[in-house]
């Protein structure tokens, strides 16, 4: 079935924008999409370089069975990201980073600031090959109003790709916070029981950085993505930047989705409807 699914993969031509285009090339064809490949260069008169650059690895996505094509935007690299995608119509996009150093080195930590904001979903990866199916999404549960919004964005996701979602919290010893968590957990079991997605439970046994012990946990259930929802929009608490920024960026190269909680878009987006592809 056809789609307009379209995914954006920004490319400095480096092994981690390799990385990037093959997890394209597997999520688009999961969704029957295509892939737009964008390079940004600092002036117009770099345009057509760029554009033949670009041509044999549009080229190499073509011959894999997947629509492709180039995309050049002058100016700064930050910054065309979000233009491109909006006037694209672009559903999700995918970056490469070396990691927390890398990702402030190279694209600045203005970066972190468009991935957690975005309203376009981004997958962050890092070198880790492409694996060959999605199995396991890692789903960090919190106490936060945006919880249910996450399960429905999550649960689609997991029908689409195939995945077990595995639903993994903090450890609590306030009565009080132990009694809420313990129901949104509840929550999620009966929402994706009732949805038909396969699921997990784990609860940290650890106290202290929520966000360590959720990638050792990832990397335990052998996980292929970290699903989280940005919460950096209504906080000013570096704990939180720091939190996701640690798991975006995460040692294990293990790719994180990042989805800021827009309702309308996510009403609009294939990847998180429950229709039959």
């Amino acid at each position: 079935m056809e789609t307009n699914y379209k995914i954006l993969i920004p490319t400095d031509f480096s092994s981690v924008a390799t990385t990037a285009i093959n997890h394209g090339k597997k999520l688009a064809t999961i969704m029957s999409g295509q892939i737009i490949v964008l390079h940004i260069v600092e002036k117009e008169a770099q345009v057509q370089e760029a554009l033949a650059k670009l041509k044999p690895v549009v080229d190499a996505i073509r011959e894999s069975g997947v629509k492709a094509e180039a995309k050049v935007a002058v100016g700064d690299f930050i910054k065309q990201i979000p233009v491109v995608a909006e006037s694209m119509d672009v559903q999700l996009i995918i970056m490469g980073t070396h990691g927390r150093r890398g990702i402030q080195h190279l694209i600045g930590s203005y970066a972190m600031k468009i991935i957690t904001a975005s309203e376009i979903p981004f997958i962050v990866v890092q070198d880790k090959r492409a694996p060959e199916s999605y199995k396991n999404i890692v789903f960090p549960i919190d106490l936060s109003a945006e919880t249910k919004l996450k399960l429905q964005m999550t649960a689609a996701m997991a029908k689409h790709l195939g995945s077990t979602v595995h639903i993994f919290a903090n450890r609590e010893d306030d009565p009080f916070t132990v009694k809420q968590l313990e129901a949104n957990i509840a929550y999620a079991k009966k929402y994706f029981a009732q949805e038909k997605v396969p699921f997990e439970v784990a609860i940290s046994t650890e106290d202290g950085d929520f966000a360590k012990h959720c990638i050792h946990y990832a990397v335990s259930v052998d996980a292929d993505i970290i699903a989280i929802i940005n919460l950096n929009y209504r906080t000013l608490n570096p704990m939180f930047k720091q939190n996701e920024e640690e798991l975006i960026t995460n040692e294990a190269q293990i790719p994180v989705l990042t989805v800021n909680p827009s309702k309308d878009f996510t009403e609009k987006n294939p990847m998180y409807s429950f229709q039959t592809l």
